[in-house]
């Protein structure tokens, strides 16, 4: 009888909790819808935004972010970004925006001003549902193929935590934004068709590095350990050779690893014949 009790007791304490989360939940959303449909935050921005609409000759805005995330071995670092963009007639300004955590001040940044002239590709990533545009990812570069900024738009922004500190609808803002977006990556793809080309042979060449540097940790464990030197050092050869077929333009890199397999088959010649 004392252990369906305890089990009784224990089960009241869960649902008074679930029931208090789900309520806390509920409320927070509710709360927040009533204050975007407010217009509040949204006032607040445009109205920090000022220096931003004098520049862009009173362009239209939109509240932007970007999570950036930076692997180093088993963490994971984020760092949050914000925007206000303004745009018009192919011309973007993106400028950073800033919220302090105490006072809840907000600034912004000098904005990057792009266009056609320093645009080379433009991706464009959306979300639908129900017909509505729910989130565009924008990917921005130069000529080069060298990101200069991204960013993502949400038609819904709410206050979760200071990550995320604003309450801002805006799907037709969105869609505007999307329809501008578009087209302006049209245009840029059209005048820059070789960016692609040249993205992928830095992509080749960044796998030339990697196989130059394993090359050399192969040259050096071959003093010590020969064969599996040797075969590091020809793991990285084989990367850097990968490299260059693929269309990498340096040929250092694969000078590197050549060398260096030739060291690590010296070590194994040296091994075999005279230790």
């Amino acid at each position: 009888m004392e252990i369906i009790m305890q089990n009784i007791v224990s089960l009241i304490l869960w649902l008074v909790i679930i029931i208090a989360v789900v309520n806390v939940t509920v409320i927070r959303k509710s709360k927040n819808r009533k204050a975007a449909q407010s217009g509040e935050d949204r006032e607040r921005v445009r109205n920090a935004s000022a220096p931003l609409l004098r520049e862009s000759d009173n362009a239209p805005l939109i509240y932007a972010h970007w999570e950036e995330r930076e692997s180093y071995g088993r963490t994971v670092k984020t760092t949050y970004h914000r925007f206000v963009v303004a745009y018009r007639d192919q011309t973007l300004w993106v400028s950073p925006f800033f919220i302090d955590k105490k006072t809840r001040e907000m600034g912004l940044d000098r904005p990057k001003v792009l266009s056609p002239d320093n645009l080379g590709k433009i991706t464009v990533t959306k979300k639908e549902k129900n017909g509505e545009i729910r989130q565009v990812k924008v990917w921005l570069a130069d000529k080069q193929g060298h990101v200069l900024s991204q960013f993502d738009v949400e038609a819904e922004n709410w206050r979760k935590n200071r990550w995320f500190p604003v309450n801002i609808l805006q799907y037709e803002e969105c869609a505007a934004f999307t329809r501008f977006i578009e087209a302006l990556a049209a245009r840029v793809a059209a005048e820059n068709p070789g960016v692609d080309d040249l993205i992928k042979a830095e992509a080749n060449e960044g796998l030339g590095v990697i196989g130059a540097i394993v090359s050399v940790v192969g040259a050096v464990f071959s003093i010590f350990f020969p064969p599996l030197g040797a075969a590091i050092a020809l793991v990285g050869l084989l990367m850097s050779a990968i490299s260059k077929l693929r269309g990498a333009s340096g040929i250092i890199f694969l000078i590197v690893s050549i060398v260096c397999a030739l060291v690590g088959a010296g070590f194994i010649w040296m091994y075999f014949t005279i230790m």
